[in-house]
């Protein structure tokens, strides 16, 4: 219960989102603080039991000063001037000490004195060590003065002994102070230059797993391409021996992804007016189509929402899958994730949301722990739960996790404007969506655009393709895919994502961004070698209707579209 109670008045002011150097300065002058209350708390009532009434009154006046400047400069708030008043009020009690005869042992001032310099640099660096010298300066001016009621004033010899070890603390405090600031300066570098290595590591395995998986889908492609009746024997026996290298092979590169995922998310922003119900809707179904097991989210409205909302649906449907995911680990049986969002401030053009994620869990306060590490650490992990911090982060919000004992629970919040042109149909009234493929059109007689950079991709897709789709329109990046979708209408896209020009993320996003004027939805597949931790989600939230990572094969494709379009 002490310690408790000790650790919550060392960290009053510090929060969550700070500096873990802020943070140890708030409490390092808290302390400074604390101990500096306990002892005028101790001199008031031994000096009330002595009965020595002007030490009551110093410790009286003392301790309201402290008190007083403490509040009105919280270390929180306005470290510096805090630090430095607290050191100017113990310099002139450490003089009035010195000077006057106020009943206090001599060498008890003496000792008080002789650390003083340390403890200045410690709460305030080495402007701190400002006020031990000026108290040192006027010390030594005063001490050959007379004064009434005269309290420690030195001879010549002792003096001189006292005056050059004060000067001797001073120069070791200097010296430790500047030893102190080069170990941290070497520290944050050392730190950065980690930080660096882990990214430049993770986008190197990210290039290598790129080149590898799209050589070997055309492997495997090629392989599914040769009909073995055209084969003999031995050829069918070396066709085999090849498929089995190339799975071996593919099995290899997937352990890879497994040991080297990135935890940060290249995620572009996108403004545009939507729809909040059809956002969750999208985002249920990337967590019920996910590829390690199905996610369960019930979600509970209180917004009551008339109007699209403006703002960056991407986001919103990225933050719920990783959330979502990131939580299930913490659940102790198989009950779905409870999602509730509330309307706290709405205006006639603004509102402001908060997302509140609940799960029954006895890990509570583990999730409290390790929400409270990625914001110390910046982030810089590889997690679902990680990634939604990081895009938090990005945007300027912040994930906060809580716990009750009985169940773990996170909640974000996220301003939106209303959009006044466009307001949500209710369920009875909406409208069929995605009227102009919901229809149903077989794969061989569909429209279908290949956006793809690498000329030898385009050829064995084609070649996959060429038996089961009548017309493949090709495009070799992201913006000649939008010029394409602006002239032509296509049934399907299969949408590469690593590209120059425009990458397939902006543009499926561009894409979408159209849509969202009609009622029109064209089903995009992203087709692509990034498969690494996150870059599924990243796919999905920018508003691809599937995904299906290299290597791959023909038949699985295939499947996808037919889904799609039937």
């Amino acid at each position: 219960m002490f310690p408790h109670l000790l650790q919550r008045i060392i960290s009053f002011g510090t929060d969550e989102k700070m500096e873990q150097a802020a943070v140890n300065r708030i409490r390092q002058i808290n302390i400074f603080y604390m101990i500096l209350v306990a002892m005028l708390c101790f001199s008031l009532f031994w000096a009330s039991l002595t009965g020595i009434s002007i030490l009551v009154m110093e410790s009286s006046i003392s301790l309201l000063v402290i008190l007083g400047a403490y509040f009105l400069f919280p270390p929180s708030r306005k470290p510096e001037q805090s630090s430095f008043l607290v050191l100017v009020i113990c310099a002139l009690l450490f003089l009035t000490n010195y000077l006057f005869d106020l009943k206090i042992d001599a060498s008890v001032v003496i000792a008080f004195y002789l650390l003083f310099p340390l403890a200045a640099v410690t709460i305030n660096g080495r402007y701190g060590i400002i006020v031990p010298v000026v108290l040192g300066v006027i010390t030594l001016a005063f001490n050959s003065m007379p004064f009434v009621n005269e309290g420690i004033h030195l001879d010549l010899f002792n003096s001189l002994i006292f005056f050059s070890g004060y000067t001797m603390v001073i120069i070791i405090s200097i010296f430790i102070e500047r030893s102190n600031r080069e170990l941290f300066i070497r520290l944050s570098s050392s730190k950065d230059q980690a930080e660096s290595e882990i990214v430049e590591k993770d986008e190197f395995i990210s290039r290598l797993s790129h080149k590898l998986r799209t050589s070997l889908s055309n492997i495997t492609l090629i392989n599914n391409l040769v009909h073995d009746d055209r084969l003999s024997s031995e050829q069918q026996d070396l066709m085999e021996t090849l498929k089995a290298s190339t799975n071996n092979l593919i099995e290899d590169v997937n352990n890879i992804v497994e040991i080297a995922s990135p935890g940060i998310i290249d995620y572009k922003k996108s403004i545009i007016s939507f729809d909040l119900t059809r956002i969750l809707d999208e985002a249920e179904g990337i967590l019920k189509s996910g590829i390690s097991g199905s996610e369960e989210v019930n979600i509970e409205r209180s917004d009551h929402i008339t109007h699209y909302l403006i703002g960056d649906p991407g986001l919103l449907r990225s933050l719920m899958v990783n959330i979502v995911k990131g939580l299930s680990i913490y659940k102790h049986n198989q009950e779905p994730v409870e999602l509730k969002i509330e309307n706290l401030r709405e205006s006639p053009s603004q509102v402001r949301l908060r997302f509140r994620f609940r799960v029954e869990s006895e890990l509570g306060p583990d999730l409290v722990t390790y929400i409270d590490e990625l914001n110390r650490s910046r982030g810089h992990q590889s997690s679902n739960l990680s990634n939604a911090h990081n895009l938090l982060v990005e945007s300027e919000g912040a994930l906060t996790a809580k716990s009750d004992g009985q169940a773990a629970v996170l909640y974000f919040f996220q301003d939106f404007t209303k959009d006044p042109t466009r307001s949500v149909v209710e369920p009875a009234q909406e409208p069929q969506r995605d009227s102009f493929h919901k229809k149903g059109i077989a794969l061989k007689n569909a429209t279908v655009l290949l956006v793809e950079d690498n000329v030898i991709n385009q050829k064995i897709v084609l070649l996959s393709l060429k038996n089961q789709v009548n017309q493949i329109d090709v495009a070799a990046h992201g913006k000649e895919a939008l010029e394409m979708f602006g002239l032509k209408q296509y049934d399907l896209i299969l949408m590469d994502i690593m590209m120059p020009v425009m990458d397939g993320i902006v543009a499926t996003k561009k894409i979408r961004e159209i849509e969202s004027t009609s009622d029109q939805h064209i089903p995009i597949i992203a087709v692509t070698a990034n498969a690494l931790a996150g870059d599924r989600e990243n796919c999905l939230a920018a508003g691809v209707d599937d995904y299906i990572a290299k290597p791959f094969s023909a038949e699985v494709l295939i499947k996808k579209m037919k889904k799609l379009l039937t």
